[in-house]
């Protein structure tokens, strides 16, 4: 592959990888949205629901961007393989690449893709498994009251 070819594939796969991202941070920002906005108390059979359905999104989608990054990673080696050869000499765009590839970026990539995962699942896991009402004195004193006559 041509070093543009390279640099095209690296691109598609950092946006596939930002759209993984925005599906992540939306399926959370709808779960605790949702948790947070019903105040019914989830029923049991809700709760193993909601934690099976959502135990199947988070590993699908943790092994998908695992897998995307690893395969970027395998983009930026094959670049910094080819950053000696006159095609890539004082190219600043090769130069970035290899530049993260000697970082270790892919690792890092991983690592955050993971820890986001593992944190995510551990919050919502309990949030959906320890839902409660808010108590009615809370309710009660959170309300408006009409002004007595």
């Amino acid at each position: 592959m041509t070093p543009y070819e390279l640099l095209d594939l690296a691109l598609s796969l950092s946006n596939r990888i930002d759209t993984h991202w925005t599906l992540f941070i939306s399926i959370h920002l709808a779960l605790i949205g949702g948790i947070i906005y019903v105040d019914r108390p989830l029923l049991r059979n809700e709760k193993i629901a909601g934690v099976v359905m959502y135990t199947a999104f988070a590993v699908l989608n943790y092994i998908m961007m695992k897998s995307q990054a690893q395969f970027l990673g395998s983009v930026y080696h094959q670049i910094f393989e080819i950053k000696d050869q006159y095609c890539c000499t004082n190219n600043r765009v090769i130069d970035h690449v290899v530049y993260m590839y000697e970082l270790g970026s892919t690792s890092k990539a991983i690592i955050s893709i993971t820890i986001a995962h593992i944190a995510m699942y551990v919050l919502l896991t309990i949030s959906i498994v320890y839902d409660r009402t808010l108590s009615k004195k809370l309710v009660a004193d959170t309300t408006d009251k009409p002004e007595s006559e």
